[in-house]
């Protein structure tokens, strides 16, 4: 299946970026920072761009405990998500490629028809002019199901999305979007340090140049951790000649750049990957809106969550469609698989009262389902049961370290005075920042208690119970403080 619809003609490599200092890059990497003037003579620059030497990504790994559920269930393996991130000058020049690409990838999911289904990574504004966030898109997606008399709504996810794409694919996709026979130089290097993209792991790197290493505990024993405070590590980590010996390799220290060999995969992280994900699913966003226009219903894609509410006859025959889609994702990408264990499948009927129900068949969302951080039953709209667990055991640590080191601080205080002076407040304001649950920016500078509120207000009455287990959260929180420092 072959996207058509026309792209704007234009010369795209000479459209000019004039980056502003909010766009600067102020964290450790191996170049230095770059002055403003010295960013726009790079970036809008094709002949520099295409010579550009591309430094390694530094990675580094977030890992998070999944949601068990009942106690009865074996505890799922730790996820891990590796994240790479781009040198400045590499960072600069994938922002200025993304502003080339961006508008010809919205103007062809315009001409597509396909603009409501891909939501993540993309500016959508709302009604009231302000850019969407999760909050909003799942409510769109729960307001949408709750104007249906009957459904099927079902949730696929695709494994290891970004490690999965096929790189002679994203060329043919990147090609077409520009209207050219072949990629012009420079888009050849920003493609071709994307697909055959060099890595460093973070913690090698600053043991190597001497940030990371043993160093003596409090209690005197030998521990593993960073030698200076984050705030006293170079923005540039080395100078070049030091990089070649220590990072790159020399007669007296072994390489310690890694490559992706494989002929699919880009890394998670730069400034243009989210974009080059969506642009590879353009044909398979194509092919959901079949689906859902053939069953009167509506697609949603963000990045790799996928929901398809349906308009079909029965069980069996939202079975069947699940089977469908998830056997049919490799023709849109040979490494792209989509895994039955994280398919579920809900049914949504209005009962003889008129109280829309929900009826779990298959996967997750037992008590409803699951979508972008929520859970939703047919009437009310809560926080989803992984979201609340995750955040108690986090909440759980962040008060039991704050509490102690209150204790300590004031240990000739009663344990009536240390709960007396102990700020409740400022753990609950400053516990958990957003972007662990949107990746929207306009709501990065938020804490969860913030988002929570938000989306409390915008579900309106449905929503009213996610005010409810914030506040058990907060009395979960306030009573382990108090047993610390009783």
């Amino acid at each position: 299946m072959k996207t058509t619809g026309a792209a704007p003609s234009r010369s795209v490599s000479q459209d000019v970026w004039d980056p502003s200092f909010e766009d600067l890059k102020h964290y450790p990497h191996f170049d230095a920072p770059l002055k403003l003037s010295e960013i726009r003579s790079i970036v809008n620059s094709p002949v520099k761009v295409a010579h550009n030497a591309f430094f390694p990504l530094i990675q580094y790994e977030k890992r998070w405990q999944p949601f068990r559920g009942s106690k009865a269930n074996p505890k799922p393996d730790p996820k891990i998500r590796k994240i790479r991130y781009a040198a400045r000058r590499a960072a600069y020049i994938y922002a200025k490629y993304r502003r080339i690409l961006s508008p010809l990838y919205e103007a062809r999911i315009s001409s597509l028809g396909i603009s409501d289904i891909p939501i993540a990574y993309r500016k959508i504004v709302g009604a009231g002019g302000k850019g969407k966030c999760n909050i909003d898109f799942a409510k769109d997606a729960f307001g949408f199901i709750a104007s249906m008399p009957n459904s099927f709504v079902i949730t696929l996810d695709i494994s290891k999305f970004f490690e999965s794409l096929d790189h002679q694919m994203i060329r043919k996709i990147w090609t077409d979007l520009l209207e050219a026979d072949a990629l012009p130089a420079d888009h050849e290097a920003v493609l071709n340090s994307l697909t055959n993209y060099r890595w460093v792991d973070r913690i090698e790197v600053y043991e190597r140049l001497g940030y990371f290493g043993k160093k003596l505990a409090k209690n005197g024993t030998l521990v593993q951790g960073y030698l200076k405070p984050f705030k006293d590590i170079p923005k540039q980590l080395c100078k070049p000649k030091e990089f070649r010996e220590k990072i790159a390799g020399s007669k007296h220290f072994s390489s310690i750049i890694r490559k992706n060999l494989d002929d699919f995969g880009i890394p998670q992280g730069t400034p243009i990957s989210d974009l080059v994900a969506n642009m590879y699913l353009m044909n398979f966003d194509v092919y959901l809106k079949e689906i859902a226009d053939s069953h009167n219903g509506r697609a949603f894609r963000y990045s790799d969550d996928i929901m398809l509410v349906v308009a079909v006859e029965d069980q069996a025959a939202a079975e069947n469609l699940e089977k469908q889609v998830r056997l049919k994702m490799p023709s849109f990408g040979n490494q792209l698989v989509i895994k039955e264990s994280k398919s579920s499948i809900h049914e949504f009927n209005i009962d003889s009262g008129s109280v829309l129900r929900c009826r779990h068949i298959k996967g997750a969302g037992k008590n409803g389902l699951e979508y972008l951080g929520f859970r939703f039953d047919g009437s009310k709209v809560f926080l989803r049961d992984s979201t609340v667990s995750n955040l108690k055991r986090k909440l759980t640590f962040a008060a039991r370290i704050r509490a102690e080191g209150h204790k300590r601080r004031y240990s000739n205080r009663t344990p009536v005075q240390l709960i007396d002076s102990f700020n409740f407040d400022h753990l609950f304001q400053t516990f958990m920042r957003v972007e662990e649950f949107d990746k929207a920016k306009s709501v990065k500078s938020w804490t969860f208690w913030t988002y929570a509120r938000r989306a409390s207000e915008t579900f309106g009455a449905p929503g009213k119970p996610i005010l409810k287990q914030l506040k058990f959260l907060k009395s979960d929180g306030k009573r382990l403080v108090e047993t610390v420092l009783s």
